[in-house]
């Protein structure tokens, strides 16, 4: 069933909708969630008309700061209300540009709805109202009213409050976020639902709601489907959704499509099928890539949680025998979670993930985690000239396994008598004398007169409790680690062999290639070298991992030309930092301030061109096509042997 989101669209025309169930599916409950990400509940919903008739499907993302309980100490410092909503708004603005008119645009990107409830019984969106003034219960954003009611500024701190802008002072304050402080000042939120079990919280806290066109195929589900392997289709819990036609048909419902979405068809398109193959998964990849480039690009932040999941993939309406997998476009449905790091003094960006979730083989271990923990520290200098920036040196001792590299850094909490004072600094590791201390320099910071003053008295004197957490340097070029695992997945995977398999073989091609580095040879000739010497690399990257149909790798190479297939592990291989003098970048903070997006450009080049070359081998070149060929071939002969009839005085004359 479809409930609309605000009580003022159950009389329009067009009504935007969450998708509920009256009866909970035993798994998934009541609403569709998609998925969460670390400041949103993302909700399946669809776009009815006045006679309940689904036009479209949507994403409903509501903002939810509840997940932020799970980050990283520094990144939850660095963040605040009005970095939430800023950053939504950004959200927003980046997937408007990705999708052009696909965003359904409701105002509620950038002004808080009223706090929302389903009810199940009547199939209708409720916005609480108080019993006595009748009036709506909405978010609190006034910082000086909430401070007068010694509760925390909604501009200064994550935590947030309704109430009833009609009574002003006299208003009772309703804490909406998780360990949100209260006094007597506060009420419960259970008051406001008037005790209804029947209402279903969809939007409780009035955030902000972002509305986008929702695909069920996901970037790996199409990849799969372009190798041969059926679809199971779209979920919840443990029941099946029905999306409509591109889903049925991925899934290979004669009913609703003739043939498989491609243009060349049954046993005799086998060949053709491979190359086609080879031309749509370029095609997924040089979306993504594009994608994840112009967000970035828009936001000049890196996104640094990409992995297959962060994209979905939609299909144009198919009609009846035409190749609908054409008509695939990948699209990017999740803008990262990273946020840049505040740090004075400095021209290098920092930007922190929100939380470190474990090993991921689309992340690089290389590249290190936050580490976060608590210490003591001493400080041995302050550095000051005048009332400039602030400088301090000093020991970290701790316990906890600290491991960071040069340009890492290491964000330190102090308790002085001024408060808490964060500094932001290097540490040396040569220069420690005792096992589990750090020496350290601060960045240079413009610190108050009283802070200093503090850590003036405090040299020389043990500060105990000191929360730290060393954050590593990463930008962009993190990401483009991930899309070439992303580019791996695509291209190098098949019934024999598995991510991490095929992973290993492309970083082992990458080291050989570099060892081979000659500025005047090209990669792609250095990579065709290295092939020749050796036939078992053809055996575990060549083009036949493109399907499962198991063809054999010399055939595959016959019918995807050899200099091009070079050329796409080239392209691969410079997705890699660090991985040689071929890689676009030598590190993973290796990014152009106020530029970063450039480190995909190589990239997108590298994909523009093998679009059209494989195209033409589909569309244009009929020599590299066994079907085409084989019918041309047919033709010729006969001609031939009419023709020589005619010569011997038999035949017909044309």
């Amino acid at each position: 069933m479809a409930i609309p989101l605000a009580e003022d669209q159950k009389t329009a025309l067009l009504k935007i909708a969450a998708v509920a169930r009256c009866k909970p599916d035993p798994v998934g409950g009541h609403l569709v969630i998609l998925r969460d990400t670390i400041d949103a509940r993302v909700l399946l919903g669809c776009i009815v008309d006045a006679g309940g008739r689904v036009h479209d499907w949507v994403e409903v993302w509501v903002q939810n700061p509840d997940g932020l309980a799970e980050a990283l100490p520094a990144y939850r410092e660095a963040l605040t209300n009005t970095v939430l909503d800023d950053r939504w708004r950004r959200h927003f603005e980046a997937f408007e540009e990705l999708e052009e008119a696909g965003i359904v645009e409701t105002g509620w990107e950038t002004a808080h709805p009223l706090p929302t409830y389903l009810d199940l019984t009547k199939l209708e969106p409720v916005h609480p109202v108080d019993a006595e003034s009748k009036s709506h219960w909405q978010l609190c954003q006034d910082d000086e009213l909430l401070a007068k009611k010694d509760l925390p500024k909604y501009s200064t701190s994550l935590h947030r409050y309704l109430y009833l802008p009609e009574l002003g002072k006299k208003s009772s304050f309703v804490p909406v976020t998780r360990d949100a402080p209260t006094n007597a000042n506060t009420k419960s939120s259970d008051e406001i639902a008037g005790g209804n079990k029947d209402l279903i919280p969809l939007n409780p806290g009035g955030g902000l709601i972002l509305v986008r066109p929702y695909s069920p195929i996901g970037f790996e589900a199409l990849a799969d489907v372009l190798s041969g392997v059926s679809w199971e289709g779209a979920s919840h819990g443990r029941s099946a959704l029905d999306l409509g036609n591109a889903t049925k048909a991925l899934r290979g419902d004669d009913s609703v499509l003739g043939g498989d979405g491609r243009l060349f068809l049954g046993p005799h398109g086998r060949w053709g099928r491979l190359l086609e193959t080879f031309h749509l998964k370029l095609r997924l990849l040089a979306d993504a890539i594009a994608s994840v480039c112009c967000v970035v690009a828009r936001r000049q932040q890196p996104l640094l949680n990409i992995t297959a999941d962060s994209f979905q993939v939609r299909l144009g309406e198919p009609g009846r025998g035409l190749p609908f997998l054409w008509t695939a476009r990948t699209m990017l449905i999740d803008p990262g979670d990273a946020i840049a790091l505040p740090v004075e003094g400095t021209d290098v960006s920092y930007f922190l993930r929100a939380t470190s979730r474990g090993a991921s083989i689309y992340q690089p271990q290389s590249a290190g985690e936050s580490v976060h923990g608590r210490g003591s520290v001493r400080v041995r200098k302050v550095i000051q000239k005048g009332d400039g920036p602030v400088i301090v040196e000093g020991t970290l001792q701790t316990q906890e396994r600290v491991s960071t590299a040069r340009n890492d850094l290491v964000w330190l909490r102090l308790n002085l008598s001024s408060g808490g004072l964060d500094l932001y600094s290097h540490l040396d590791v040569k220069a420690a004398l005792a096992s589990g201390e750090w020496r350290f320099r601060t960045l240079s910071q413009k610190l108050t007169e009283e802070a200093a003053a503090a850590l003036r008295a405090a040299e020389g004197v043990p500060i105990p409790d000191v929360s730290f957490e060393a954050i590593p340097l990463l930008s962009s070029p993190r990401d483009l680690y991930a899309l070439g695992v992303l580019a791996v997945r695509t291209l190098l995977i098949d019934k024999q062999t598995s991510l991490p398999v095929a992973l290993d073989e492309v970083l082992s091609l990458a080291r050989a290639v570099a060892n081979e580095y000659d500025a005047a040879v090209d990669l792609p000739l250095r990579v065709k070298a290295i092939f020749n010497r050796d036939p078992r690399w053809v055996q575990s990257l060549g083009p036949q991992r493109l399907v499962y149909e198991g063809v054999a790798p010399g055939d595959a190479l016959d019918l995807v030309p050899a200099d091009v297939w070079w050329s796409t592990l080239a392209m691969i291989v410079r997705m890699f930092p660090g991985a040689g003098p071929d890689s676009v970048c030598q590190d993973y903070g290796d990014a152009q301030p106020g530029g970063i997006h450039k480190v995909f450009d190589r990239a997108v080049d590298d994909l523009e061109a093998l679009l059209v070359r494989t195209r033409s081998l589909i569309v244009i070149d009929w020599r590299f096509n066994r079907e085409i060929r084989a019918v041309i071939g047919s033709h010729l002969t006969g001609i031939l042997r009419s023709s020589g009839r005619n010569e011997h005085g038999g035949g017909s004359r044309t």
